[in-house]
């Protein structure tokens, strides 16, 4: 369910395409969310049928039609209602990488380390990427509270998450000396 209100969250903000939701989902919301194509759209048809958001049809010529979707006011009642009533679930962490580490007592030094190596590329490209982000967010007139809290959220995990590899390699090194 809370797919549904981290797109009335999108859609709150400004009027958005479901490609605009696919999109601010993978730059924005990496880091305490995902969620496939098919399952966003899936979930706007629900929404619109329970008038929690409303579309515009976008005629475009040769281009493919495209709808543009709006939050309604029961839309915006509802994502409030969620916000300030609903019991918050304890976060739950769903990393790949944390299962692969079970099996290192199998694994050799080298093939450790490379799998730390191959996450620490990924994490210093994200929070470059992150950085980047920030930079040009914070140089528009407009700033929401929201996001640059999440996007310092981003900043911070992608830094905890390098710094827990290195020491991860390092206690690799010192538990395969003895």
């Amino acid at each position: 369910m809370s797919l549904r209100y981290a797109l009335l969250g999108i859609i709150a903000k400004e009027p958005v395409t479901g490609y605009d939701v696919v999109k601010i989902f993978k730059q924005r919301m990496t880091y305490f969310w995902n969620s496939t194509h098919s399952q966003i759209y899936t979930e706007l048809h629900k929404m619109e049928d329970n008038n929690l958001i409303q579309h515009e049809l976008v005629v475009q010529g040769t281009l493919p039609n495209k709808k543009i979707y709006s939050l309604t006011d029961t839309g915006k009642k509802e994502l409030i209602r969620w916000a300030l009533e609903e019991p918050l679930k304890p976060a739950k962490i769903k990393d790949e990488f944390l299962i692969k580490t079970t099996i290192f007592p199998f694994l050799s030094a080298d093939d450790i380390n490379n799998l730390l190596d191959e996450v620490i590329a990924r994490e210093e490209k994200t929070l470059r990427m992150t950085k980047e982000w920030k930079k040009h967010f914070t140089s528009q007139e407009e700033h929401s509270v929201g996001t640059m809290l999440t996007v310092e959220y981003g900043i911070k995990y992608s830094e905890m998450y390098l710094e827990w590899c290195k020491w991860a390699k390092q206690y690799i090194q010192k538990d395969r000396q003895h």
